[in-house]
């Protein structure tokens, strides 16, 4: 509590009241809510070290987007006029608590974050500056032994892997090249997943969140990364079609490569992480549809085709 106190204090958010419980998480960050005699906040703790540089970099694409008014969520500076401080050993932001509702699935949900999205993508094209990638960007182009190397070397701790699962779907996907040359780029999210976005009450999305993986990339990614969650992990093909309606025309390659990149962020969900919604056994049926064929054609029938 001695420690939270003196984060309040360092924020000038009013003296510390109650602490209210943890919102949750993934695996970068964790969410506690506090009351104090100001209002309501929410410290972010960030669960693995993160570099300065890489926080004063994503304020500056974040203060971009907000002064454009694009809903992202402005982290507050402290009485030192930076975003961050220690709580015990962790690095934390402090945000404003945004009473909203979470995403339920509903298809005009999913439009909104679609038309979100793009909006973003296109209020930061030109900004070409950023940290080294990160997330699933630094590793979606590598082979599954390659991939698992690499995050050792990051300092990831991986779950043990039996068996050649992840050999024999590369191999399936391997022929599907991904050609990235012609995409066009701009500062990606990174983790466009639906719980990282907040709906007000006519389902648009009134704030989102977490900017640990803001880089450059191709846009195209974010849409992936998204349909993951839509169309892999819950197979809900209305939520995808409304999701690519609200973000709109895509380029002829965007479109060839999407199913690919679907599929790639599969895999690197399956090696990162055994439980729950990513276990790769889980949704490797769904995973080798999305390849297949009948899957490729499903996905980009869905897709809305630059003129």
């Amino acid at each position: 509590m001695r420690d939270l106190r003196r984060v309040c204090r360092e924020f000038r958010i009013g003296r510390l009241q109650e602490v209210e419980g943890l919102l949750g998480g993934g695996y970068i960050n964790g969410n506690l809510k506090i009351r104090t005699t100001k209002g309501n906040f929410v410290v972010r703790i960030f669960l693995k070290e993160v570099a300065e540089e890489s926080l004063k970099y994503a304020y500056s694409i974040v203060s971009k987007l907000a002064k454009e008014g694009v809903p992202a969520l402005l982290p507050l500076l402290n009485s030192q006029g930076v975003t961050h401080t220690r709580y015990k050993e962790f690095v934390v932001e402090i945000t404003p608590f945004v009473e909203a509702s979470r995403f339920h699935w509903v298809p005009e949900q999913a439009y909104y974050s679609g038309k979100t999205l793009r909006r973003m993508h296109d209020t930061l094209i030109g900004m070409e500056n950023s940290p080294k990638p990160t997330g699933v960007y630094q590793y979606y182009q590598l082979d599954p032994a390659a991939m698992m190397e690499e995050l050792i070397k990051n300092g990831h701790t991986l779950p043990s892997h039996e068996g050649t699962a992840f050999d024999e779907y590369f191999s399936l996907l391997e022929p599907l090249s991904i050609d990235t040359s012609n995409l066009p780029k701009t500062i990606i999210h990174g983790d466009w997943n639906p719980s990282n976005q907040l709906y007000d009450e006519n389902n648009e999305v009134c704030s989102f969140m977490d900017f640990d993986t803001l880089q450059q990339g191709e846009r195209v990614l974010d849409v992936a990364y998204a349909l993951y969650f839509f169309l892999i992990q819950r197979r809900n093909e209305m939520v995808t079609q409304e999701f690519l309606k609200g973000y709109g025309a895509l380029t002829q390659q965007e479109i060839h490569v999407l199913p690919s990149l679907i599929a790639k962020i599969g895999l690197y969900f399956g090696i990162l992480v055994k439980y729950g919604e990513f276990q790769f056994e889980r949704n490797l049926d769904q995973l080798k549809w999305v390849i297949s064929e009948q899957g490729r054609n499903t996905v980009q029938e869905f897709c809305i085709r630059d003129s």
